[in-house]
């Protein structure tokens, strides 16, 4: 039971001893030894009363050297810049159509983040567009395209659409427009 009062003692000492601060970018030199006498030691917990009976010529040991050393740096990690969708265009003119035609367009774009890109869905402004996009993540600085298809069935005159894009790249959503002319279908 002495032994392990005096190993709690002695790492109490120990810890004490270390109580130097240091800032986070400062580096701790290993060069520090700590040498402790336990029967010093075991002599004061004696003293203190904790164990008049035990016998301190049972030690094998007198002195044991604890090597302290602690290095203490700062690791810089390099950030990364989130997903970033840059594309090559974002509005489409198709001209002119005849109803009941329908225009399909691709916009290509580049992952011009430093992480992969998700796209996680598409939304056409009415039920006469929509849009088919890459279900695997795009890694950094590949290419994908987006593909929307404008149906002009019920439409005449100028048409304006648009594709919404959502993602996990900064910022979260991009807008994609379709523009034309769509002539009266002859009956």
């Amino acid at each position: 039971m002495l032994k392990i009062i005096g190993f709690f003692f002695l790492l109490s000492c120990l810890i004490s001893c270390q109580s130097e601060e240091s800032s986070p970018n400062s580096v701790v030199e290993p060069t520090i030894k700590t040498e402790v006498k336990t029967k010093t030691m075991i002599d004061s917990l004696l003293a203190l009363g904790n164990s008049a009976s035990a016998k301190t010529d049972s030690i094998v040991s007198d002195t044991i050297v604890i090597d302290s050393s602690t290095i203490v740096k700062k690791i810089e990690r390099p950030t990364r810049k989130p997903a970033q969708i840059k594309f090559e265009e974002l509005k489409y003119t198709y001209d002119t159509i005849s109803q009941g035609e329908e225009v399909t367009h691709s916009f290509y774009f580049t992952n011009t983040g430093e992480r992969p890109l998700t796209i996680t869905g598409t939304e056409g402004s009415c039920g006469c567009t929509r849009a088919s996009y890459p279900f695997v993540d795009i890694a950094p600085n590949e290419k994908g395209k987006i593909e929307a298809t404008f149906s002009s069935k019920g439409k005449e005159g100028n048409q304006s659409t648009t594709v919404t894009v959502y993602s996990n790249a900064s910022p979260k959503q991009h807008t994609l427009v379709i523009y034309g002319y769509v002539e009266k279908k002859e009956e």
